[in-house]
């Protein structure tokens, strides 16, 4: 018994601390954690970058204008974003116990445009 207690003390700290990676510039994936684009059919972008709960307000925007500008190849580029925070699923497991609830995190979306690109205006 005092084996599963300490394999379950292991476990929930390995769990808890997922949430506390530093961020870089990847793509998002079940994490949803990072950035998802999708470019659309007048040549601008769409681009959210999703952070966690332990994410910062400042540094998720650095982070989505850095990914403009990749996205851009270093050109200047026209951007409109929005603050939102997205709610997502969080899961806790401690054996024999699994545990769902729902967690908050913030997110920055917008739409961008290089310079050269097609079109005229961010709506």
């Amino acid at each position: 018994m005092k084996h599963v207690a300490v394999i379950s003390t292991v476990i929930f700290t390995m769990v808890s601390l997922v949430g506390c990676a530093t961020y870089k510039s990847s793509e998002s994936g079940l994490s949803k954690v990072g950035y998802e684009e999708k470019r659309l059919d007048d040549g601008s972008y769409q681009l959210t970058y999703y952070g966690s709960g332990f994410s910062e307000h400042d540094e998720l925007i650095a982070l989505w204008f850095k990914r403009a500008g990749e996205l851009c190849g270093g050109r200047q580029y026209e951007s409109k974003t929005t603050n939102e925070h997205w709610v997502s699923d969080s899961y806790t497991v401690l054996p024999p116990f699994f545990f769902k609830s729902k967690a908050a995190a913030p997110s920055i979306e917008g739409k961008l445009r290089c310079n050269g690109e097609a079109g005229n205006d961010i709506n």
